[in-house]
Order: C-alpha cells, then structure tokens, then sequence
C-alpha cells in the first residue's frame, strides 16, 4: 500500500490512571494496528497522577505509530475523547475505552463491518462480555483473561448480523467522524462520566442517524474500571446524570439489558427464518437464550410477566432444536 495512504478509521482510547492493568494491556491488544495504514491509533492520558501518563509517554516512543496527547487534569470521559476525536483523521472514529481488550482478528472484523454499512447508519458498536445492553453476550464466572479466546471463536463464526438498537455503550463504538462534528460530540456536562454515551445516542438517533450492534465483532471489557475506586461518589454520579437524562430527555427509555438481548435474539431468529439455521446462527442463538435465562427478573411476578412476553420466542427456539448454553460451558 502507498505510504500516503490517509487512514480512514482512527481508533481513540482514554487512559486514566492504572497503566499496567488497564492501557498496556489494551494496546498490547492493538499492536496490528501499527502496521496497518487504513487504520491510526491516537492515544489520551486523562490526568492521570500515579505514573500512567509518563508510561503512555513511553509506549508512544516505543510506538511510533501512537499519537499520544496528554490531558493535565482529568475532566471526565466526555473532554477526553473528544479532546482524542480532534485529531481525528479517519471517516470513522472508534472511541476505545482503555479497559477493553481486542481479540485476534477483532479489528478486521470491526474494519470489514464499518465497510459494510449503508451512509443511513452512523454508529456501530461490538458485542461484548460487559455492557448494559444487547450488545453484551455475558460470561457468568469467567476471567477476563479468558475472555478474548471466547470472542475469537465467536467471530470466526459470521452470522451476518446487524441489529439496530435503542442505544450504543461506549465502551468500544465506531461514530462516522462527519455526524460526531454535526452533533458536536459528547456533551461535557456529564462530568467525569456515566450516560454521556446515552445522551449521544439518543442525540444521533433524533437527527435521523441509525445505529447497530455488530454481532461479528467482539471486544472483551472489564467494565466500570475507571470508576470503581469512586465508591460511593461513583453512585451520587449516576443518580445525578440520570435525572439529568430525564431532563433532557423526557421520553427517555431506560432499556433494561435483557430487553436488548431478546431483541437480538428475536433478530437471530428472523435471520435464520430466512437463511436457514446455520452452524453460526446456532451457536449465537444458543448463547443469547443462556443470557435470556440468566436475566430472568428476581421478582416472582415480573419473572412470570417476562417469560410470558418471550413464550413464543422460546417456543421458535425449542422448534429449531436450539439448547441454551454459554460457550464457556459447553
């Protein structure tokens, strides 16, 4: 490829504070990306004070292909990023949390997926371990370290499947960098996180933008790990942002993860309807009706409530012989 070649996808990921457990390990997981020149890896230390900066600083040097760009203080997820999606050069920007870790194959998978979407489609993000929405295929009892060889096989079986969706968690997420200048990126007055993702995806989604979960693409992700050293501030913020959601959002809907995996997995079914039950269909079909059990409402009431609303979804899986598992424990 001609070394002038622009990059075209520009892959954002936030560092705060914990290099060695949380950074280092997801750009280990990125290191294809520096030999790719489709692809540009921009790097932002959010004021960190514990030595993360100085070690992101190294990585840099040590990788050539990094931008690095430091933040003094630590303003909050949404300076960040965007403060990374300003020297942005590629039509699509990937916000990557730095909790996250890419399996093998992840990012040509993520690449041939953003190459697949129609100009209406603005926003994808991958399935994961860990999110609060359909796009999470849990691993009850796993370690993360274990998680990534999972997700590789999962992707080395292509369902084809592309499902639109109420909203997008930013723990990975690729955003077409033309409509993330329309809506003037994420929204600083969040703070230092929690619903900025939420308040962006139903921003996209009132200006006439869709956005989709990318079944094929995996990335493993911790979850919460910038936060959890927070203790209870960490839930003063999210009651605050919350009721700042409601408020600018009156007509807000407050998806609960299991709404979103019934959503895919009805989406699995109708796509096999149409092609068949192939060996891929099956074994994502199987896994997200393991997450369908697992998610069952505590309450009695509730629990009868939802397993009435998915009876025939259960009774079109039972038909096609599908078995509920998790992969990790088949």
């Amino acid at each position: 490829m001609a070394a002038s070649t622009m990059p075209w996808l520009s892959l954002v990921v936030l560092s705060f504070k914990r290099f060695d457990t949380t950074t280092g390990p997801c750009l280990a997981t990125l290191t294809e990306a520096d030999a790719d020149e489709e692809v540009e890896l921009i790097l932002v230390d959010n004021g960190s004070d514990d030595g993360a900066a100085q070690r992101c600083a190294e990585m840099a040097a040590a990788r050539p292909r990094i931008r690095y760009a430091p933040e003094a203080t630590n303003l909050g997820f949404a300076v960040g990023m965007n403060a990374g999606v300003a020297l942005a050069r590629g039509d699509w920007v990937c916000l990557v949390n730095s909790d996250t870790l890419f399996p093998a194959g992840a990012l040509a998978a993520l690449k041939a997926a953003l190459q697949s979407m129609p100009p209406e489609v603005a926003m994808v993000g991958p399935v994961t371990n860990a999110a609060g929405n359909g796009q999470r295929l849990p691993l009850p009892d796993l370690d993360l370290q274990a998680v990534p060889p999972i997700g590789e096989a999962a992707m080395k079986l292509h369902t084809g499947l592309v499902t639109p969706s109420y909203r997008t968690d930013f723990f990975c997420v690729a955003v077409r960098r033309a409509v993330w200048q329309q809506l003037g990126g994420l929204d600083r007055v969040f703070g230092l996180g929690y619903y900025e993702d939420f308040d962006f995806s139903l921003r996209l989604r009132r200006a006439g933008w869709q956005q989709v979960i990318a079944e094929d693409v995996f990335v493993a992700h911790v979850g919460s790990a910038s936060f959890s050293a927070m203790g209870s501030k960490q839930h003063e913020l999210m009651r605050r942002n919350r009721q700042l959601m409601k408020e600018r959002h009156p007509d807000v809907h407050f998806e609960h993860v299991r709404e979103g995996n019934a959503l895919v997995l009805r989406a699995l079914v109708t796509r096999a309807s149409q092609t068949g039950w192939t060996d891929a269909l099956r074994a994502r079909a199987a896994w997200r009706a393991a997450a369908l059990d697992w998610d069952e409402p505590r309450s009695p009431f509730k629990r009868l409530r939802w397993r009435w609303k998915n009876r025939d979804l259960r009774r079109q899986l039972a038909a096609a012989g599908i078995v509920a598992r998790f992969p990790h424990t088949a």
